[in-house]
């Protein structure tokens, strides 16, 4: 017992050797079967477009399955492309590659700017609390969607935002953060202008600098922007037209927001949105107790650095709480600035009441992982190595329980281990349960199946026969070239058609594969 308390006596003084650990558990526990489930949600989206920009080695134009594609513009899809140059391989694993890398390194900008201006315990624990919020823990950080890489780049705005307006460097604050949003404006297009514009008019009024917004400085940053933003335009313009870009950009932008909904649908998510992010935000959220005390909310808006994150928080979500249609992932780079407040909030306050209690929760559910890894050896999940994962799991698990029991000036390291040891639990037991439990692995393994039953022959999607994009990709990947629409048969020619044509033009059925549309069936046929 007392080697036990020696040994976190000195990590307890050592604290960095546990924040590197961290940070390997994390790398570990988010790349595990990353690439186990199948390409879904909007995934097959971004891994049409770069796959058919390489087949095409047109970069300017993005298609899906050769017709044009107009609602994000391609930067992020010339990253998924190139990691699918650099690496061989259109997997699952390499795609999603591109979201989950930049999530660690999310994490890292997080605490390397917080610890600037906070501890170093508060930095760890903003970082650790975005990074193992329940929306990026079971969900985004499975997913190769465009919305970590896009958030990460536009929280690195907020970061030159701040440091250029506290050191008045008035040619960074305008001209690096437009170079920032010629990056953000080619993944996701208007959004940019939102963050851009909503950010830098708030810290000027707030910091009684209003006058620079017609400063040199800001016009070189608005030119430097356009250059670039209408130099692409001009380069596409070489391949095809632009009618359809601006129409399709404000329609995904305005699509979601009180302008395209009814007002009864507005108000529901006016009260529905703070109640929807408690779960996001979870179990963070429960932090929100600390900011309960009028002395805690004092002493964060007392402090410079956390009341210039508050106003960029404050301007930016009423963009989102007031359009019914957003997904949650829209608003995560603003998440670690409420973590870190919220993180602050708990190192400020002396409610060592709610620390306790938060512990003994955080105990216990660690203790019920330790029951859950000795069950899992006997459960028929046919996981592979099950009874080493158990003991892997158990042994982080009571590492976790140490951290909260034994560590006397930093036992919140031991909520994040907890919340880092369930996401390795779960990339073990939970991924492959999910995937025997949905369809998606079928539409894949049907996909790949008739991909190679026409290898080396011509395969054509006759018009008006709909297919799902994940459908699309695997045909695709397995046989190397676009599945091109055809408004007619071609002769001599393998085609997937609808039901409808089958009586129409007395096709004979060789083959069929099931699409997400109402679960309706595509038909293999061969003309002569």
């Amino acid at each position: 017992m007392k080697n036990i308390k020696l040994f976190w006596k000195y990590l307890d003084e050592n604290i960095l050797v546990v924040y590197i650990f961290t940070f390997i558990l994390a790398t570990i526990a988010f790349l595990t079967n990353l690439g186990m489930l199948p390409l879904f949600a909007d995934e097959p989206t971004r891994a049409l477009v770069a796959m058919e920009m390489m087949f095409t080695d047109n970069y300017w134009v993005p298609t899906i399955q050769g017709e044009h594609y107009y609602n994000k513009p391609p930067f992020y899809n010339w990253i998924v492309a190139g990691v699918f140059h650099l690496t061989g391989s259109m997997s699952e694993f390499v795609f999603r590659l591109p979201s989950v890398i930049p999530l660690l390194l999310f994490g890292l900008t997080i605490y390397f700017w917080t610890k600037k201006h906070l501890s170093r315990s508060a930095a760890f624990l903003s970082a650790g609390l975005f990074v193992t919020c329940g929306r990026i823990l079971t969900y985004a950080s499975l997913l190769g969607h465009i919305d970590i890489f896009y958030s990460w780049l536009v929280f690195i705005s907020f970061i030159v935002f701040v440091e250029s307006l506290q050191s008045k460097n008035w040619w960074k604050f305008f001209v690096l953060t437009y170079a920032l949003a010629i990056i953000t404006f080619l993944c996701k297009g208007l959004p940019t202008v939102v963050f851009q514009g909503l950010t830098m008019i708030v810290l000027l009024i707030y910091s009684k600098n209003f006058k620079k917004f017609f400063s040199v400085q800001h016009l070189v940053g608005i030119l430097i922007f356009s250059l670039f933003v209408s130099g692409y335009f001009y380069m596409y313009a070489q391949h095809n037209s632009l009618e359809g870009w601006a129409s399709i950009m404000w329609e995904q932008s305005a699509q979601r927001t009180i302008i395209d909904k009814a007002w009864y649908e507005s108000l529901i998510h006016i009260f529905k949105f703070p109640v929807e992010h408690l779960y996001h935000l979870a179990p963070w959220s429960l932090f929100v107790i600390f900011l309960f005390k009028k002395d805690v909310r004092r002493k964060i808006w007392q402090n410079e650095f956390l009341k210039l994150l508050s106003l960029i928080l404050i301007v930016n979500v009423p963009v989102y709480w007031l359009s019914p249609g957003y997904y949650p992932r829209y608003l995560f780079m603003l998440y670690p600035i409420i973590f870190i407040l919220l993180a602050q909030g708990y190192f400020v306050s002396e409610n060592e009441r709610a620390k306790k209690i938060l512990r003994y929760i955080f105990l216990g559910f660690a203790a019920l992982m330790i029951i859950g890894a000795m069950v899992l050896p006997f459960l028929s999940l046919d996981l592979g190595f099950s009874i080493l994962k158990g003991v892997i799991v158990v042994l982080l698990a009571l590492i976790s329980i140490g951290a909260l029991i034994y560590l006397k000036q930093h036992k919140y390291v031991g909520f994040i281990l907890v919340l880092l040891t369930f996401k390795l639990a779960f990339s073990w037991s939970g991924v492959p349960a999910r995937l025997k439990s949905g369809r998606t692995f079928e539409y894949k393994t049907e996909a790949v199946a008739l991909a190679k039953q026409t290898t080396d022959e011509r395969l054509k999607l006759l018009r008006w026969s709909a297919i799902n994009q994940q459908s699309a990709f695997y045909i695709q990947r397995e046989r190397k070239e676009i599945l091109w629409h055809t408004e007619g048969v071609w002769p001599d020619a393998y085609h997937l058609v609808a039901e409808k044509w089958i009586d129409k033009h007395n096709f004979e059925k060789l083959d069929s594969m099931t699409i997400k549309f109402g679960n309706r069936e595509l038909y293999l046929v061969k003309t002569d």
